[in-house]
């Protein structure tokens, strides 16, 4: 069975994502000071973040829950940036976001069907 370019570029995206997010939580965990003080400070203890960004990176990668996890990293990227002053640093996470969102619609071809019939 052949596969599109669509889905490989949907995997692609997909993969970056979660290397950046399974990256990130892996930082969390260390819990290094210096590694921390670079991140975006929330009141929650960085190895609850960790965890549940890793939780969340696994469930986006896995076929039959990759909806899930995009939801809940869309969550956690929102709530991350929304606190924040500094232009980029929002607009980072909207950024990666986007690419959570593109990867997804192009690896699962039929999801982004009820999307164009409401937008025709």
């Amino acid at each position: 069975m052949k596969t599109s370019p669509f889905v490989w570029s949907g995997r692609l995206l997909s993969g970056l994502v979660v290397s950046f997010v399974a990256a990130d939580a892996l930082l969390k965990l260390t819990g290094r000071p210096d590694l921390l003080r670079a991140g975006i400070e929330v009141a929650a203890p960085p190895a609850l973040l960790g965890s549940a960004l890793l939780i969340a990176a696994t469930l986006y990668a896995l076929p039959r829950t990759a909806l899930l996890g995009a939801g809940l990293l869309t969550a956690a990227l929102v709530l991350s940036s929304a606190g924040q002053a500094d232009p980029s640093r929002l607009l980072f996470g909207a950024y990666v976001a986007l690419l959570l969102w593109a990867g997804l619609f192009l690896r699962k071809p039929g999801l982004g069907q009820p999307v164009l019939r409401v937008i025709r």
